[in-house]
């Protein structure tokens, strides 16, 4: 029983305090940083599931990313010079990959399209994202800048990395560049009313969004035609804009009937794409 008196002292002023000359040798490990690259840091908290897709090279899960899977920022930056990110047009797993190196260089992702200042995009894409975004955001940037950003270890300057398309700006008539310069100027809503239908595709919550980052305001009651024209007449008062689809005409009657304009979805998408206000173009007749 002599040898384990040590671990039957009932007599001490702190029974839980360790042994100094018993631990010592356990604190090495702490005596010297340990330097890590980021490299190695990007492979540390890598999900199973994601090197499971690596090794088989099966179709990647489409789930979100997890935020438990990501490594804390390794850089910590003032928030006005931390960029707030959003990605549109990717596959999850890439997502992932692209966030990781975000967060290591002390980029944040966006919590919304309002308090984004970066988009990443491969090309222009009508997804509530980039419709959202590119009524509030500074810049429209390839991935190839966050790359850049990675192997300099710091966040570098847009202006070599800023989303080109040329197909898609042929197809809608118009320059992301131009669209860009116009929403900093003024919010193309500003000011104006929307009336949505409740049928609307996109669903009306997608049209709201895009709508209000576009510094408009949607009224959740139809107004009357009385509304309407009060609204027309008085200069101090917004101009209420009506939105509507093919399915829900017949809420559309009265206005039609006493030749008020009312418009599809393509009014406020194509609207907030080429930030442009078209009265013109997609009104029912």
């Amino acid at each position: 029983a002599g040898q384990y008196s040590r671990y039957t002292a009932f007599n001490l002023a702190d029974p839980f305090a360790p042994t100094p000359q018993l631990v010592f040798s356990l604190l090495d490990a702490w005596r010297v940083p340990l330097k890590v690259s980021a490299e190695l840091l990007m492979g540390v908290r890598l999900p199973t599931k994601m090197k499971q897709n690596e090794v088989t090279n099966s179709q990647p899960s489409s789930k979100r990313a997890r935020i438990e899977d990501i490594p804390p920022p390794t850089k910590k930056l003032t928030p006005e010079l931390t960029p707030f990110v959003l990605f549109t047009g990717f596959e999850p797993v890439q997502v992932q990959q692209y966030i990781k190196k975000l967060y290591i260089l002390g980029g944040e992702v966006a919590e919304s399209a309002q308090k984004c200042t970066h988009l990443i995009a491969s090309k222009v894409t009508r997804t509530v994202k980039f419709l959202t975004a590119i009524s509030v955001v500074k810049h429209i940037v390839t991935p190839e800048w966050l790359e850049e950003c990675f192997k300099c270890q710091k966040f570098i300057d847009e202006q070599n990395y800023l989303l080109r398309d040329a197909e898609a700006e042929v197809l809608f008539s118009f320059s992301l560049e131009e669209s860009l310069k116009r929403a900093h100027v003024s919010p193309l809503f500003k000011a104006k009313y929307f009336y949505i239908t409740p049928g609307i595709c996109p669903s009306l919550s997608t049209m709201k969004a895009i709508v209000e980052c576009a510094g408009g305001k949607v009224l959740s009651k139809q107004p009357s035609f009385r509304k309407l024209m009060e609204h027309k007449q008085n200069k101090s008062l917004s101009e209420i804009i009506l939105i509507s689809c093919e399915n829900d005409l017949h809420l559309c009657r009265e206005y039609f009937a006493r030749g008020i304009d009312v418009h599809n979805a393509e009014f406020v998408l194509t609207g907030v794409l080429t930030q442009t206000l078209d009265y013109e173009s997609y009104k029912f007749n």
